[in-house]
């Protein structure tokens, strides 16, 4: 039991960090227009850090990207 809490501590902390070196450009997820998470994220072609409001959003965005415009933080 404490290697598999450890195991989580050390990957929420990787998490963590990667999010914060890394901040997403989004506020709104670009296909459902909802308030997006931080869980469901996905990187443009550019370079770009972009967040959904669900795993069903992220997999439509991965697949056509083009079709949808993210809006940057406002």
């Amino acid at each position: 039991m404490k290697t598999l809490l450890t195991l989580l501590a050390f990957t929420a902390s990787l998490t963590l960090n990667s999010i914060a070196a890394d901040p997403p450009v989004n506020t709104e997820c670009p296909v459902c227009h909802k308030d997006a998470r931080l869980i469901f994220r996905s990187t443009t072609k550019d370079g770009k850090r972009v967040i959904f409001a669900t795993a069903e959003c992220k997999e439509k965005f991965d697949k056509t990207p083009g079709k949808y415009q993210v809006k940057p933080k406002s």
